[in-house]
């Protein structure tokens, strides 16, 4: 796997996109191979919202995923949370007012009632850290602990993952726009504290491929724009063959965990930049054609009418962001954080941004008067 080629591929895309530090891996039926740049072997990274997966499995062992969240309204139940499909916003401010203390998840779960709620459950699936929060918190209430220590007691030490835990700093600094230097809030760790390895991310995936009830979250629950979401983990099909895992982003890290059931195999690729993203997603070609023999499909432009795309026009706002939607003569143009991300049409509501930092993500408007940007939806406002 991690031959003359793979290393040639890593190098270009670390140097395209300015990625100081990367950290690679593949099992490909039980044989790991492992590649760094930039770092040394079993250095740390900051993994962000690859938690959850394991955020989800200590759920499958601790909760019922019928019963109500006791939290929020009756009909969000535990699955909702770990699909992202209560219909609940994001986020819900910066936690770090919170503080360091054993008691932030407790806090910032006793504010969640006040969270907007935009739609009914499964209505649309909208990315939702606070639901984590929430799941989390049901975690260590199941388990009569606090949840880092039933994440450590449940997953981390059965499994020998020594490297990964809350604890510490990452190895390597993060780099870019979105690069923070303050801790992470011990508040949000059940949507993205975890800090982790290759080695430890590899061996987590592949007690995910052989354990047979971690097949639960795999089962469809959510459609975001780009695929499928199960409990924990998003899908997608590469070459006629199901791949499931969860991408990271968090303070200039960003990285990539992914398992393909049918073939056995498993991939992570960790970063210390805020778009490392984009070098990943070569890299992960170049394991799909190892894999599975196929690379990822590139949508085709559809073409849209003037009307349809002056239909989407307009501001649109959300917990954190506000987004600027404005009409092209073949498409879209995004204009966020004084960021503009030109975009063209791939469906009828859904698009892929071309250009900048972001080329390739993809948006779209699944519900009148909204938009779905970065997973999360956005009311039109104006």
């Amino acid at each position: 796997m991690v031959d003359t080629r793979f290393q040639a591929i890593c190098e270009a895309a670390a140097v395209a996109w300015d990625v100081p530090a990367m950290a690679v891996g593949a099992s490909l039926g039980g044989r790991v191979e492992t590649l760094e740049i930039g770092c040394d072997p079993g250095t740390r990274f900051r993994i962000a919202s690859v938690t959850k997966p394991f955020t989800a499995t200590l759920a499958l062992e601790l909760l019922d995923l019928e019963a109500s969240s006791g939290v929020w309204a009756p009909d969000v139940r535990v699955r909702h949370l770990l699909s992202h499909t209560s219909g609940y916003d994001c986020e819900h401010g910066d936690l770090s007012r919170f503080g360091e203390g054993g008691d932030a998840l407790d806090a910032v779960v006793a504010e969640l009632p006040s969270v907007r709620r935009w739609l009914g459950v499964e209505q649309a699936w909208s990315y939702s850290n606070a639901g984590y929060w929430l799941a989390g918190w049901l975690c260590a209430r199941a388990a009569g602990s606090t949840y880092e220590d039933a994440i450590a007691e449940r997953i981390l030490r059965p499994l020998a993952l020594d490297a990964t835990s809350f604890d510490g700093p990452a190895d390597v600094p993060g780099t870019g726009r979105d690069a923070e230097e303050q801790p992470y809030p011990p508040a949000r760790r059940p949507s993205g504290g975890l800090v982790s390895n290759v080695e430890d991310l590899l061996r987590f995936g592949q007690q995910h491929l052989d354990t047979p009830g971690a097949a639960r979250m795999r089962i469809v629950h959510g459609r975001p724009v780009g695929g499928v979401y199960g409990l924990g983990l998003s899908g997608e099909r590469v070459g006629g063959v199901d791949v499931w895992g969860h991408a990271g982003s968090y303070g200039g890290y960003q990285s990539q965990f992914l398992v393909v059931p049918d073939r056995d195999a498993v991939f992570v690729g960790l970063t210390s930049s805020s778009v490392g993203k984009q070098a990943l997603r070569e890299i992960e070609d170049a394991f799909f054609e190892r894999a599975i023999g196929a690379r990822r499909e590139v949508p085709d432009t559809v073409h849209l009418s003037a009307e349809a795309l002056e239909a989407f026009a307009g501001t649109y706002a959300n917990s954190d962001a506000w987004t600027e939607v404005a009409a092209t003569a073949d498409g879209l143009v995004l204009t966020s954080d004084d960021e503009e991300m030109p975009a063209r049409p791939i469906g009828e509501r859904k698009f892929e941004i071309t250009g900048g930092d972001r080329v390739r993500d993809r948006f779209d408007f699944p519900l009148e008067g909204f938009g779905r940007f970065g997973g999360r939806l956005a009311e039109l406002v104006s």
